[in-house]
């Protein structure tokens, strides 16, 4: 169901990585801005060599689904397995009774401008939608540009 979990994720919420999955090991900041420390994914095969941005990324949007209570099923969660999207793409969908909502991570690395070019058209396409940040400064700006959006903070460490 998620893409790549982070070695700590797993921990925290009990996960058991699927057989399948590629462990990969690097040095990564919790955001684009901080200092590099050790960290280790649980990466599927088909996006194991990704970047490790991208594999904190999408460790992101897995925490998010964990937090919002989504089971792991794909009638009710799809992640988008593209490294990178247009404006109009979000993350992930999650699949509600009220219609679809976008999910999308930011670790810090979006623009005033792509904020708000990506809240307003996710407004367009869907009943809602939810952002998630690693870290409570990163909530608070998104919130201020998402006037009325959904923001959870969810470190994926």
């Amino acid at each position: 169901m998620d893409l790549a979990w982070s070695e700590e994720q797993a921990e925290r919420w009990g996960l058991t990585p699927p057989e399948e999955a590629v462990r990969v090991a690097g040095y990564l900041g919790l955001t684009y801005y901080r200092a590099p420390e050790p960290v280790v994914f649980y990466a599927l095969p088909e996006v194991a060599g990704f970047p490790l941005t991208a594999l904190r990324h999408l460790a992101g949007v897995a925490e998010l689904r964990l937090r919002l209570g989504v089971p792991p099923d794909r009638e009710a969660w799809r992640v988008s397995r593209k490294r990178l999207h247009p404006v109009e793409e979000p993350d992930a969908v999650w699949f509600t009774p009220e219609g679809p909502v976008a999910v999308e991570y930011d670790a810090g690395g979006y623009s005033r401008a792509r904020v708000r070019a990506k809240g307003e058209a996710f407004a367009r396409r869907f009943v809602g939608q939810v952002w998630g940040a690693p870290v409570p400064e990163r909530v608070a700006y998104l919130k201020a540009l998402l006037p009325g959006g959904r923001v959870l903070e969810a470190p994926w460490v």
